[in-house]
């Protein structure tokens, strides 16, 4: 009888255990899941019919998951005419509504142009475009393709990440480039070159330490065979 009455407590115990596994278990996934990153999506809109002189109305939907961000730290939307991005316009946006962000413009010129809505928020960056035509098109101006390079805040002897989004013709992320690097000259005309390496989609990036303090010029190349060589300039400081 002890016998019987003592199995019975210990499969009775073990189940209990079983159970608080489970419990466990069941939680620990639930916390996993709720660590888990929300994307942030930006849905960029522009009016199937474009006007030369006429005010056009360019939207950005910003989500992080299924909700709607009006708080974004940039939203900022770039528009590239004919592939100069030297010149390109830049437009900031501070607020959203109902998560849009909408930005008035107007298009002066015939061309084609690439409209780019660059947005951080939540830590992440996404950066979709959009080709707009307007009039007619010299043929003359081919879009090879375009790098962004994102904003450089830098401590003299501090180690920075540079990071750059490389996109090709189509406007689409340009992916296994052979040559990713930054040309960098210092306030003293010193010149070093810095190769980053892929990170996502087209996004290259690199970490490196500026010795001296002062204004620097970034010349960033990318290149990948047969055809493909783009390259931009930027300036930035290193306090």
């Amino acid at each position: 009888m002890k016998k019987m009455l003592m199995t019975g407590l210990c499969i009775a115990v073990l189940a209990a255990c079983s159970n608080d596994e489970k419990h466990e278990a069941h939680e620990n996934h639930a916390q996993q899941e709720s660590k888990e990153v929300a994307p942030l999506t930006v849905d960029l809109t522009i009016p199937e019919h474009v006007e030369k002189g006429k005010v056009t109305e360019i939207k950005a939907l910003v989500k992080h998951g299924q909700e709607k961000v009006d708080d974004a730290d940039e939203v900022m939307f770039e528009i590239i005419k004919d592939g100069d991005s030297k010149n390109s316009v830049k437009e900031t946006i501070k607020k959203g509504k109902n998560g849009v962000y909408t930005l008035k413009y107007t298009f002066k010129e015939d061309g084609k142009y690439n409209v780019i809505s660059h947005v951080t928020a939540f830590n992440q960056h996404t950066m979709p475009n959009k080709e707009v035509t307007i009039g007619t098109v010299n043929e003359e101006h081919h879009h090879a393709g375009m790098i962004h390079i994102m904003d450089i805040k830098a401590e003299k002897d501090k180690e920075t990440t540079l990071t750059m989004h490389v996109m090709n013709a189509e406007g689409k992320p340009l992916t296994d480039a052979s040559v990713a690097r930054f040309e960098v000259k210092s306030p003293s005309g010193k010149t070093e070159w810095v190769d980053l390496q892929e990170s996502k989609l087209g996004e290259y990036e690199a970490k490196h330490i500026f010795s001296e303090s002062g204004k620097y010029t970034v010349t960033a190349h990318a290149e990948k065979q047969p055809d493909f060589h783009v390259h931009n300039d930027a300036q930035f400081e290193v306090k």
